[in-house]
């Protein structure tokens, strides 16, 4: 990857747009940026990294934090980067999250960050998370291996220099990802803790087994389990005994169940003797309360006899109801009728009262609608001429409007009279500045061009020797040589002079042209206004005229509102008057209609009167109602008197039915107990609780010993299946804690390697490799960076530490013991080791480009020399270095250089000078 042309607006300390063009800077070879402190120049790397990756080079700055506090509210951040790869030319833009002034309103709002990708293709990419994979893809790297490889910073890579193994191995795991063998140790850790939990799971389970060995009451048993709780015993043996115990009970058990079997036998022996004698004793007291109650029913019997005798004739008094209920049927009828008819009557009669009052109501209409239609045919008479009126009235208004238009013109000419003015005086303060400018940068290029010129003098005068010509007059002869003046300009810089008084003096010719353009303007137009307000305004003010045109108008649009409600007016009294004509007529026609069927009305009353009067003659009740109720109450009686003598039937039946099973019954129990033998049932009672406490001690001797049989059983299943359990978990533990310690280097008496640290050592040695070509280079072959080999004790984790080799004197010692310079030149090897190595291992991605930061300061002259040989080296082939450093004696050794500059004013610019 190479840059091309880095564009940064409002980005950082550079406030304005600011461009750098590194094909300025060639295609290979050395480059310095320098500049104050603070003023930007690791910005401008940071701006490369941002474009590219949306995030700065360092973890101090977050990319919100890019936004110039130098820069103007109108200003937007962004970053422009044309870079080339493989020989194709991308671009891309990008701009950081920050607030600017909202673009409606006021205050500010946050613009979210944004970015673009342009392909050779001219194929577009446009949303973030597109560009920055996009950007990866191109370039094969991401944005972490990206700083480590083009960007050397002095004071990471010292830290890196001397960080101790455990220091160097997390910086390692970041920059060739060795994560994974840290988290294979501690995954292998894990499982070993998890595989010795399991086995003292297993253990635990085990002892509490054996915890749980029940013994019986053989003295030998209980000795043998007491062994095996104490662990006395070896576990065949142990075994051993819970089949002993689990047979026994077993044997005990049997013995017990057929001792119960037996018993149950005698229980159930007593069990029907007792049964039988209660049985007895039942049928005794049932055959006593049959016969009382023989007794009750043969009474009951004749009673209910005499009541069936008087239900029967009762029933017989209701023969003639139904001829009574047909005739009631037969004259419902008439009722409907007559009640229909009454309320015809009441209808009709209802009807003639609101026709009269109909009448009585059309009649006033017709009489308050003759008059309404009088008056309004008075009041359109009225307004005939409102016509004629309004016509003259818009005639008025159209002129005053005119005149008021001309005077809002002029109004307009006047506040723009005065806009030019405050021109015409900002355009003669601004060529009053100018023109002072002018003049001081005159007076300056007067001052230093003689300067100059006695320089020139000066340098000829040093040269001239009595007795040889003057170059300039020819003189032999040279009294009073002329003096080099200790501070002049160069040429370059009296041209910079020079060509800051030329442009001076023409923004002053400038200022000055356009203050007498305004100067015309305003004369001109002041001229127009003066003429313009004679006509218009005579000797009124131009407020006090507009008021009266203004009062006018608004009098006139009164009149005028008058006289269009008035011709409204006309308009409706127009169409009112035929429609109150028509309305008047049809209610004369009503009244006529309504007189009419009023007529028709009161004869249908009279007849149907007459025929109310004939019904109610011939109806034997008041009303409907009554008849129907009477006609139910003859058809309950009856119906009361049918169930009357059904109920008295039935019990009668229910009585004898029962007196005939009541005999039965007595008959059956009488040769119960005639056939049974007597039993005693307290004697029974008393053998068979005998045998139920015999059963009871039995059935709690079998609970135990089966419960015992059952606790055994499972202690030895469990025990059994915990030693098959155990076996493979100790075997897994013994070969994978040999594998963990081997991985985590904690093999007691050997060096304490970790796997992830090894794979860092063979990294570290590549390193090592990489920059020592560099080291011995810059430290005149004296010092090689080397590995070291042995720890300091086998307790110590070892690997990454480094020690330098001195072939001056031929010892090995730490890198810390190593001056400030020594310590620098071997940092930058490292680091330039180390970039080489990630820029190996990332697949052969070509980066063209490197940045140094800083560190040069704390070498000698020599030292600086070498380091700038050794850098001179990276640019072998087709790679710019740019170094990033303010030690002046780097200016006298590079030529091409970008200097960044602070501004007075604010914010930072930087030039390429070549």
């Amino acid at each position: 990857m190479r840059p091309i042309k880095l564009i940064m607006t409002a980005f950082g300390p550079y406030a304005d747009r600011t461009e750098i063009n590194f094909d300025e800077l060639g295609q290979r070879g050395l480059y310095l940026i320098t500049g104050d402190t603070g003023a930007g120049k690791t910005t401008i790397f940071d701006a490369i990294t941002f474009a590219l990756y949306g995030e700065a080079s360092g973890g101090n700055r977050e990319a919100s934090m890019f936004r110039s506090k130098y820069a103007k509210p109108e200003t937007p951040t962004e970053v422009e980067l044309i870079f080339s790869y493989a020989g194709k030319e991308y671009c891309v833009k990008r701009n950081p999250e920050y607030e600017r002034l909202k673009s409606r309103g006021e205050g500010f709002t946050t613009e979210r960050p944004n970015a673009l990708l342009q392909y050779p293709d001219g194929r577009v990419v446009t949303k973030l998370k597109e560009v920055n994979s996009a950007v990866v893809e191109i370039m094969g790297i991401d944005r972490n291996q990206f700083t480590q490889i083009a960007m050397i910073a002095q004071g990471d890579f010292l830290k890196l220099l001397l960080a101790p193994t455990d220091e160097r191995k997390k910086i390692f795991q970041k920059i060739f990802k060795t994560e994974r063998y840290h988290d294979l140790q501690e995954r292998l850790k894990a499982e070993v803790s998890k595989l010795e939990r399991d086995c003292a799971a297993v253990r635990s389970s085990i002892n509490q087994f054996i915890n749980g060995i029940v013994p019986n009451e053989n003295e030998a048993l209980s000795m043998q389990t007491e062994k095996a709780v104490n662990d006395e015993i070896p576990m065949s043996e142990i075994i051993l005994l819970l089949e002993t115990l689990i047979k026994c009970d077993s044997d005990t058990e049997t013995e017990l169940e057929n001792e119960i079997k037996k018993i149950d036998g005698e229980i159930e022996k007593t069990n029907k003797a007792i049964a039988e004698a209660v049985l007895l004793k039942k049928a005794k007291e049932a055959l006593e309360e049959l016969r009382l109650e023989l007794e009750e029913k043969t009474r009951l019997a004749e009673a209910l006899s005499e009541d069936l005798k008087i239900k029967e004739t009762a029933k017989k008094e209701t023969d003639g109801i139904p001829q009574i209920i047909a005739s009631i049927d037969a004259e419902l009828d008439n009722y409907n009728e007559r009640d229909n008819k009454k309320e015809e009557c009441t209808k009709i009669a209802a009807r003639i009262e609101l026709r009269e009052a109909e009448s009585e109501r059309i009649k006033k209409d017709i009489d308050t609608l003759s008059e309404s239609i009088a008056e309004t045919e008075k009041e359109a008479d009225a307004l005939k001429n409102t016509g004629e009126d309004k016509a003259r009235l818009e005639a008025e208004k159209e002129s005053l409007s005119g005149k008021k238009t001309s005077l809002d013109n002029l109004a307009k000419e006047i506040e723009s009279l005065s806009e030019i003015k405050e021109e015409l005086e900002a355009a003669q303060e601004d060529y009053k500045d100018k023109s002072k400018i002018a003049e001081e940068k005159a007076r300056i290029y007067e001052a230093r061009n003689r300067a100059y010129l006695d320089a020139q003098a000066g340098v000829l005068a040093e040269l001239l020797e009595d007795g040889k010509p003057c170059p300039v007059c020819g003189s032999a002869l040279h009294p009073a040589p002329a003096e080099k003046p200790d501070k002049a300009p160069t040429k370059e810089e009296l041209k910079d002079i020079k060509s800051a008084m030329d442009g001076a003096q023409r923004d002053a010719l400038e200022a000055s042209r356009t203050a007498g353009q305004l100067r015309g303007e305003f004369e001109a137009k002041k001229s127009h206004i003066e003429s313009l307000s004679k006509e218009l305004l005579g000797d009124m003010s131009l407020n006090a005229k507009k008021d009266e045109i203004i009062m006018a108008l608004s009098k006139l649009d009164e009149q005028l509102k008058r006289i269009e409600d008035a011709e409204k007016r006309k308009a409706a009294l127009e169409e009112i008057i035929p429609k109150k004509k028509e309305k008047l007529e049809a209610l004369q026609k009503e009244i006529s209609d309504a007189e009419k069927a009023e007529a028709e009305d009161k004869i249908s009353l009279n007849s149907v009167k007459e025929r109310i009067k004939e019904l109610e003659d011939k109806l034997r009740y008041d009303s409907r109602n009554s008849a129907e109720r009477a006609r139910d109450e003859f058809t309950q009686k009856r119906k009361d008197a049918e169930q009357a003598l059904q109920n008295a039937k039935a019990v009668f039946d229910g009585n004898e039915k029962r007196i005939a099973e009541i005999k039965s019954g007595i008959n059956e129990n009488g040769k119960l107990l005639a056939d049974s033998k007597q039993t005693d049932i307290e004697a029974e009672e008393a053998k068979q609780n005998d045998f139920k406490e015999e059963r009871a001690r039995l059935s709690a001797e079998q609970k135990d010993v089966h419960a015992r049989w059952q606790s055994n059983r499972v202690c030895l299943s469990n025990i059994n299946s915990k030693s098959e359990e155990i076996i493979p978990l100790e075997e897994k533990l013994m070969w994978m804690k040999a594998l963990s310690n081997t991985a985590n280097g904690n093999i007691s008496g050997k060096e304490k390697i970790m796997l992830e640290t090894y794979i860092q050592m063979t990294y570290f040695d590549r390193v090592i490799n990489r920059a020592n070509s560099r080291l011995m280079v810059m430290s005149g072959g004296q010092y090689e960076l080397t590995r070291r080999k042995e720890a300091l004790n086998n307790r110590s984790q070892i690997g990454l530490e480094l020690d330098v080799i001195d072939h001056y004197n031929g010892t090995e010692r730490s890198v810390k013991t190593l001056s400030g310079g020594e310590s620098f030149k071997a940092s930058l090897s490292l680091a330039l080791g180390l970039s080489d190595e990630i820029q190996s291992s990332a697949g052969g991605i070509m980066l063209d480009t490197m940045f140094v930061d800083e560190g040069f300061g704390s070498l000698d002259d020599e030292s600086l020399s070498q380091a700038i040989r050794a850098l001179s080296g990276l640019t072998e082939g087709n790679r710019l270095v740019g170094i990033i450093s303010h030690v002046s004696e780097l200016k006298n050794c590079i030529d091409k250089q970008i200097v960044v500059k602070k501004e007075k004013t604010g914010g930072s610019k930087c030039t390429i000078v070549l």
